[in-house]
């Protein structure tokens, strides 16, 4: 008997270790976000949006407009709202330095931050009216502008009478050509809107200007310079002036070209420099590499 029992023990210990584990739980439904509801859900959001703009004052523009303005107030309380826009350089010119001021755009009271010196630059020079300008931010408050007005460089004779021509090629109406006898004398058709190159042909060979009798507009697109001397040097179209100018000084210097016995220098041709004696023997003029 007792051995009967144990092997019914034995079975239903094996019985007991074949049981299956239990099934896993079902997992967890996710309900279907619809596309529509999204849709729908972010008109909504917009419209909250634009009632609590209207309920501001009446667009997102305007909300804008107030927390910009927020931010100008925030800082002129802080002090740094502009106090002062000084313009230097233009003292002998108060009608200039009125219109640069101007063109600066700054009023007192706003945020120095939002003074952009780069962009105030820009509007200046973009006037025409002066050759250069610097703009800086002088912490905590002041705008200050270093301005160079035009000078006058010319006298042009417009078939009738003198004009005073500035650095920047415009007649200076206000400006007495008696006051300015001894200026560079310039003619032809159009002549002051090619001064600006001439004057650049200068400040690279700067002992010319003091050789030149006066200068002959080509064209309305190149110069003739005649000297003192009676020599004529032709320069090439103000694009390739500059390349001219610095050539010639180079052949001036270890040539003494210019104090040579030449009727004529003509650079017109890039890379060449031809020479017309004043008392030429035979034909054409004479190329010399430059």
């Amino acid at each position: 008997m007792p051995q009967v029992r144990g092997r019914q023990t034995q079975q239903t210990g094996k019985g007991r270790s074949r049981r299956k584990a239990p099934p896993p739980p079902p997992e967890p439904e996710y309900d279907r976000v619809e596309a529509s509801s999204v849709v729908f859900g972010l008109v909504m959001v917009f419209a909250v949006i634009v009632t609590g703009a209207a309920l501001m004052g009446g667009s997102l523009a305007k909300i804008g407009d107030r927390f910009g303005g927020a931010i100008d107030g925030t800082a002129g309380a802080l002090g740094f709202g502009v106090a002062d826009v000084k313009v230097v350089g233009l003292e002998t010119d108060r009608q200039l330095a009125g219109m640069v001021e101007r063109f600066t755009e700054i009023e007192h009271g706003d945020n120095m931050f939002r003074a952009n010196p780069h962009a105030i630059r820009r509007r200046i020079m973009a006037t025409g009216q002066v050759t250069d300008a610097r703009v800086y931010r002088l912490w905590p408050n002041q705008i200050l502008v270093h301005a160079s007005p035009a000078e006058p460089v010319a006298l042009w004779h417009n078939g009738e009478e003198w004009k005073v021509v500035d650095s920047l090629g415009r007649i200076m109406t206000a400006a007495d050509p008696k006051d300015h006898a001894r200026l560079l004398r310039i003619a032809g058709k159009a002549a002051p809107d090619g001064t600006p190159a001439l004057m650049r042909a200068f400040a690279r060979h700067h002992d010319l200007a003091g050789k030149v009798s006066y200068a002959q507009r080509v064209s309305q697109r190149r110069w003739d310079l005649k000297l003192k001397s009676g020599m004529t040097i032709q320069l090439p179209s103000d694009a390739r002036i500059d390349r001219a100018a610095v050539a010639l000084a180079e052949l001036d210097q270890s040539e003494k070209l210019t104090s040579r016995a030449v009727d004529r220098i003509d650079l017109r041709v890039p890379g060449k420099t031809y020479l017309k004696p004043t008392r030429s023997v035979g034909a054409g003029s004479a190329p010399a590499d430059s």
